[in-house]
């Protein structure tokens, strides 16, 4: 089925309602989707929201929004033993979360959708429900010129469940800045007087400030209808053409792995070969550069994640480097990852010996452990040393901690001032050390 037949299908006029009544005022959105994003999330998907529940069932992953926050909870409810049933009474009665479309993948087919929307065509495909009682146009006069650009399309949308009539704006302009939102809500139906008295009136349209400022005047035209034309669908033909996908649905975790491992989302498996080991490891990771990458490897240690939490406590790292496995005993592989963790002394517990003492890791620990010195004079004449190496140091050698230390970060900054760019998170937070790092810059 396509995508925009499978919104009109699944539409659903009760949560679109709902939806509308979170609205409380006027309010403008600098995008052209403020309607069609409830019309979006007014139509029901439960293959998405099952694909969710899947998601947070099998990988134990923390919900990063509210609506997500949902699948935990019914979970914590159901457990595994869950029907389409009980789905649909907690998150499409309980909740109105009719579906969970997070992909950005079909901007062509959105944009179509917005002129469905925009022009009050879906609308009028759904007459028992909804009535739009004005349509009509805004645009400029300036300097005795007629503004091509910017416009407003404007319609009344009366929504009888709500006792309410929405008052919608779509702004167009020629370099794609378009802007759309809400002017008013009336309790009673408004005159077209009324209507057009408040558009002029009104300073939530994009170009309100603009119009004031340049004493533009309005011009304000009705018309019968804003028609659609069905030669959209031509122009955007991919759109047209784009399928919904109905999303696969797993009772067990193994079923979800292995689907994710071959042929669904691999960042999936990843997560879960990572959080479990024992059992998805070497189904998932094909060749040791994968694990490194995992485990914050650069190129050679150039711009390799840093690390710095104790060693302990990482789980897959402890795996990885167990004797079940041999990668504590693959030099290259060593090579590649010592140099995220700031925990150096915790690494090397478990890199053999004979490793640590080879000609090719001997001398790269030795500067390892010298950054990592609690003497920060002896630091800073290191780094007085090798202003020519800074940057090589600091991308393969230095930790973290380094970055969030206002003396030795001063220090580094003095020597070279693109060294602000690697300011800790932590020092950056800190007003007074920046406000002294902007005086020295000042100063240069």
């Amino acid at each position: 089925m396509k995508k925009i037949d499978f919104v009109y299908k699944n539409f659903d006029v009760k949560a679109f309602s709902k939806n509308l009544k979170k609205i409380k005022k006027s309010e403008c959105s600098e995008l052209s989707d403020f309607l069609t994003s409830i019309v979006l999330e007014s139509t029901r998907d439960i293959s998405q929201i099952k694909k969710e529940i899947n998601y947070y069932q099998f990988t134990k992953s923390k919900p990063d929004s509210e609506i997500t926050k949902h699948c935990v909870n019914f979970l914590r409810k159901f457990g595994n033993n869950y029907s389409e049933k009980d789905i649909k009474k907690y998150f499409f009665e309980q909740k109105n979360i009719l579906n969970m479309d997070f992909s950005i993948d079909y901007e062509e087919w959105k944009n179509l959708l917005e002129i469905h929307v925009n022009t009050g065509e879906f609308f009028r495909k759904f007459r028992k429900h909804f009535k739009i009682i004005y349509y009509g146009h805004l645009s400029y006069m300036s300097e005795n010129r007629h503004l091509d650009s910017p416009y407003e399309d404007i319609i009344c949308l009366h929504v009888p469940q709500n006792k309410k009539f929405y008052l919608f704006f779509y702004g167009f302009e020629d370099d794609g800045n378009d802007s759309s939102g809400i002017v008013k809500i009336y309790n009673k139906k408004p005159t077209n007087d009324q209507i057009e008295k408040d558009i002029k009136s009104s300073n939530i349209f994009r170009y309100a400030d603009l119009a004031k400022k340049y004493n533009w005047r309005k011009i304000i035209q009705t018309s019968k209808i804003i028609k659609f034309d069905k030669e959209y669908n031509r122009i955007y033909s991919d759109g047209f053409k784009f399928e919904h996908k109905e999303e696969p649905h797993f009772s067990n975790v193994d079923d979800y792995f292995n689907f994710h491992n071959s042929k669904g989302e691999t960042h999936i498996a990843r997560s879960m070969a990572i959080s479990n080991p024992e059992k998805y490891f070497k189904k998932h990771f094909k060749d040791w550069k994968e694990v490194a990458g995992v485990l914050g490897a650069g190129i050679k240690g150039y711009n390799a994640t840093k690390r710095s939490e104790k060693v302990e406590t990482n789980k897959f790292f402890k795996f990885v480097m167990s004797e079940k496995l041999n990668y504590r005993n693959n030099i290259k592989f060593i090579e590649e990852i010592i140099y995220t963790y700031d925990d150096l002394e915790g690494f090397l517990k478990y890199v053999p010996l004979k490793i640590q003492e080879g000609k090719e890791l001997k001398e790269e620990i030795r500067i390892l452990r010298m950054f990592r010195s609690n003497n920060k004079k002896f630091i800073i004449e290191v780094f007085n040393k090798n202003e020519d190496k800074l940057e090589t140091l600091a991308k393969n050698y230095m930790p973290s901690t380094i970055f969030n230390d206002q003396k030795l970060m001063f220090e580094l900054i003095k020597l070279d001032p693109n060294f602000m760019s690697d300011i800790g998170n932590k020092l950056k937070e800190n007003k007074n050390f920046m406000s002294k790092v902007n005086k020295h810059l000042d100063n240069l």
